[in-house]
């Protein structure tokens, strides 16, 4: 029960000090951990979710800096996001398995892994959204 507190109160701080104008898909996650506690089960279905939300936000970004060919190189483009993913997923299975260790196995480490797996994914989409809004001024 002191490892779920922690790891909620984990939770709620990395929104805490998020940008000032929150993504919706962050208020939404924060709403839904809200309303999942106490549990470890419903607190991985809310990140679970956030997860899924911020994969489509990426394509989405994705398919706009595409749009234009003639303001980045989209070989490249494609080639770096390409790499990004590869070192995403091998950085994730890495604290997977450090999250395995620290807590023994269980739900608690899932609920480590998805909430780190999606704070990853989120820093990327942030960063290719600001990227494309300096595209566009």
């Amino acid at each position: 029960m002191k490892n779920l507190f922690l790891l909620l109160s984990l939770f709620i701080t990395s929104y805490s000090f998020s940008q000032e104008d929150r993504h919706s898909i962050d208020i939404e996650n924060g709403k839904c951990l809200e309303n999942a506690v106490p549990t470890t089960i419903g607190s991985i279905k809310c990140e679970q979710a956030a997860l899924a939300s911020w994969k489509t936000e990426l394509d989405t970004i994705l398919k706009q800096l595409k749009a234009d060919p003639t303001l980045i190189n989209i070989k490249l483009l494609e080639e770096t996001q390409a790499k990004w993913l590869a070192f995403h997923k091998s950085d994730v299975k890495f604290y997977e398995s450090y999250y395995r260790i620290q807590y023994q196995g269980g739900t608690m480490a899932r609920a480590a892994a998805v909430s780190y797996e999606k704070r990853h994914l989120r820093e990327r989409v942030l960063y290719l959204l600001e990227f494309y809004e300096e595209l566009r001024e």
